[in-house]
């Protein structure tokens, strides 16, 4: 593309599979690792095949390429329980900077005209964030400046359940944002970093919305007013996004869209993304897949433990979070192309496209340093 084409991609590469990667998942599991212990290892093999293996590095480039994104914004963390989530992030952090030292074509981007940069280059962007704010910092409010030093761009306040600064969507009572949490916003916010509300309670997000000075983001997210679901966002939420003119992600995962149903219609994504856009506007709405954590790329034997690590991360079993489901026509992260394909199917013009695609994330970036 020569444009911008953003998306919030927790897993961040296509998940390509190799005897190398393979090995490394299957030495893990026969010494009784964990399932996130196993992706974990994946993940390294991944790094050090990306260093020495040109045919290997040219392999994603062409994923990335099919899929047609050129703005990737990943997760730092690790599900391996042995691990603090501040552990993980950091222990990710190193990865992710040794995968962009490794290829010429991949860049950290930590503003939006670096990112228009890349994109002109043809290059992939790397946008890091993360989802558990309050256990990122633990309670310590200079983590911020840490995180901010290492290149995260998007700090996501609450994963699902209470943290140190508010409380997440899933939690069974909504107390809102933490007076630390006030603070980790202005943080946030002196450094020029993205506060994303996409786990946040109703009452946590309404609060920080409220004491941002300025826009804000719910990056990856869909309707309640559509799905009857803990993930979701109300209008009321909305509507105060759109106040102080922020941005919104739409999902891509079946099981929010149509609650607890794997094998939902892939129209309720664009339907979600019609309703965004007559809610708060052409302009404050974008893509967040969500992709990758989930879908068929996971190998079968790490699925089911991997569905235990969600539900330890607040999934209850009613949230009807599936690992190894694809959406729709998406089975990979390299059919990523159905999106454009099916907001032209929806009447979106070619303008109105490219907002959705990767203009309207870069323009929020803009207001919200």
């Amino acid at each position: 593309m020569d444009y911008p084409v953003f998306d919030y991609y927790p897993r961040g590469t296509p998940l390509l599979r190799s005897d190398r990667i393979d090995d490394a998942m299957d030495e893990a599991l026969s010494g009784g690792a964990s399932a996130g212990a196993a992706l974990d290892a994946m993940e390294d093999a991944q790094v050090d095949q990306l260093r020495d293996d040109d045919a290997f590095a040219q392999e994603m480039r062409e994923a990335y390429a099919t899929a047609g994104v050129n703005l990737v914004s990943p997760t730092m963390g690790s599900l391996n329980p042995a691990l603090t989530y501040a552990e993980g992030v950091r222990r990710d952090l190193a990865r992710w900077q040794a995968r962009i030292d490794a290829l010429d074509w991949m860049q950290k981007v930590t503003s939006p005209e670096a990112a228009r940069a890349v994109v002109d280059d043809g290059h992939v962007g790397i946008v890091l964030n993360v989802q558990n704010g309050g256990a990122a910092t633990a309670g310590d409010v200079s983590e911020v400046d840490v995180l901010h030093n290492a290149g995260v761009q998007i700090v996501q306040l609450t994963y699902n359940s209470r943290n140190l600064v508010g409380t997440g969507c899933t939690e069974r009572t909504d107390s809102g944002l933490s007076y630390h949490g006030v603070d980790v916003v202005e943080r946030l916010q002196e450094r020029g970093m993205v506060v994303d509300l996409s786990h946040c309670g109703t009452q946590t997000t309404l609060d920080a919305i409220a004491i941002a000075e300025k826009p804000v983001a719910v990056t990856h997210a869909f309707s309640q007013s559509l799905a009857a679901h803990d993930r979701g966002k109300s209008d009321e939420e909305l509507d105060a996004l759109a106040d102080v003119d922020g941005y919104y992600g739409v999902v891509a995962v079946p099981f929010f869209l149509d609650p607890g149903n794997p094998d939902a219609e892939f129209d309720l994504f664009f339907d979600n993304i019609e309703y965004a856009v007559d809610r708060i506007g052409i302009d404050r709405v974008g893509i967040g897949t969500d992709w990758g954590s989930w879908t068929p790329e996971i190998p079968e034997p790490l699925r089911s433990g991997l569905e235990e690590s969600f539900s330890g991360m607040g999934f209850r079993a009613e949230h009807g979070v599936e690992v190894g489901v694809g959406y729709g026509p998406m089975s990979s992260y390299e059919d990523w192309q159905v999106i454009p394909e099916g907001l032209e199917e929806r009447g979106f013009s070619p303008e109105e496209q490219r907002k959705l695609l990767g203009e309207n994330v870069l323009k929020f970036w803009e207001r919200a340093r």
